[in-house]
């Protein structure tokens, strides 16, 4: 099985998810969906990341926020990691949100984001009077 956005390696899968697509807290809903079944398969959920930038970025800059899992059972590593990337995807599903809830959302996101230019200029401007 390929896995578009997930590696897996060894007994380790890490999957990866843009910021712009999907926040940490969607993609820990998705698992925590279904960590019953994960757990029954012994797959652990080691946690989710994000990309920390070096130097400075523009106000908003996608990042790669990855959820990374390892099988502690016996047997073929691949197999269980593939179907556990399957169910991950299958949690990402039944727990987004509606279109208008997302559109709030990203409209919602959209205001923080010009707030926080909003707070940028502002400190430009009294660092140059």
């Amino acid at each position: 099985m390929e896995t578009p956005y997930g590696e897996i390696e060894g007994n380790m899968l890490t999957m990866s998810f843009s910021s712009a697509d999907f926040s940490v807290a969607s993609v820990v809903a998705a698992v925590r969906e279904h960590l019953d079944v994960l757990t029954q398969m012994d797959v652990v959920f080691l946690g989710t990341a994000t990309e920390v930038p070096a130097g400075p970025t523009p106000v908003f800059r996608p990042v790669n926020v990855q959820a990374i899992f390892e099988y502690t059972g016996r047997g073929d590593a691949g197999e269980v990691l593939e179907k556990t990337y399957r169910i991950v995807w299958q949690g990402i599903v039944g727990t987004f949100p509606s279109e208008s809830e997302w559109a709030a959302a990203k409209k919602d996101f959209a205001q923080f984001i010009s707030s926080q230019a909003d707070l940028l200029r502002a400190r430009i401007e009294g660092v140059q009077e």
